[in-house]
């Protein structure tokens, strides 16, 4: 059951972008909408607990998502630089099912993701460890079973076995980067994108734009947007290989 549900295209120190660049922004400052999650998390609990503020395809504005542990954090993260997540909830549910002791419980999933193509997933994020230990796979298959078409077509496990640490990193950048749109670099890039028919680095492709700073982060933005693919794996810097993406 566990999956790999995310891929560049389709995310330890935090890269901050800088907030004093030289071009325009026509965004205008609103205050986020607050969390849709259907569970109260307590702020003053265990460590790791927190809020990213983002938007997705079927948002009008900026929302907050809260998050109870880093590896949340790193899974929402991941699941918004996927290009066909268009929507999200977190703390989803509640579900109710009968565990194998015939008691009754209920149960809320970490995340809900609607994709591009209508389909809903359930995610539950469990450490790797913790899910071997307690047998969370067999608790999840009752869940599953549980769990009406009519709230998500598929359950999906998520451990910090999914994803690589160098994919939650890029993740996390892309987030930074993604709070500053920067249109006039994006075409830049773009524009150089679709001129390119050999592979080259993001420094090379950097230089041409004369952007410095703001090419790089055009550039990684471009990457997630289907624009431009890697061809190495690993953490995105100015010495990863890409290439143009080319249309199926």
């Amino acid at each position: 059951m566990e999956k790999r549900p995310w891929a560049i295209g389709e995310v330890m120190p935090v890269v901050r972008a800088n907030t004093n660049m030289n071009y325009s922004s026509n965004r205008t400052f609103r205050r986020a909408l607050a969390s849709r999650s259907n569970r109260r998390i307590n702020p003053r609990g265990r460590s790791g607990r927190g809020a990213v503020v983002c938007r997705l395809p079927n948002w009008q504005f900026d929302r907050r998502v809260i998050f109870e542990s880093i590896l949340e954090m790193h899974v929402l993260l991941l699941l918004l630089a996927r290009r066909d997540t268009i929507d999200l909830w977190e703390q989803r549910g509640p579900i109710r099912y009968t565990d194998a002791h015939d008691a009754t419980r209920h149960t809320y999933f970490d995340f809900v993701v609607k994709l591009a193509c209508g389909k809903m997933l359930a995610i539950a994020v469990k450490p790797a460890a913790i899910v071997e230990e307690h047998g969370f796979r067999q608790e999840l298959e009752l869940i599953k079973a549980a769990t009406p078409l009519s709230f998500a077509d598929d359950v999906v496990l998520v451990t910090d076995r999914s994803f690589t640490p160098a994919e939650a990193r890029n993740a996390q950048r892309l987030h930074e980067f993604r709070r500053y749109p920067d249109v006039e670099a994006d075409a830049a890039i773009a524009s150089l994108l679709a001129d390119l028919d050999t592979p080259t680095t993001i420094a090379d492709l950097v230089q041409k734009s004369g952007l410095d700073g703001r090419g790089f982060r055009a550039a990684f933005r471009a990457l997630f947007t289907g624009q431009a693919k890697v061809l190495n794996v690993g953490d995105i810097t100015p010495q990863t290989m890409i290439t143009a993406e080319v249309a199926s």
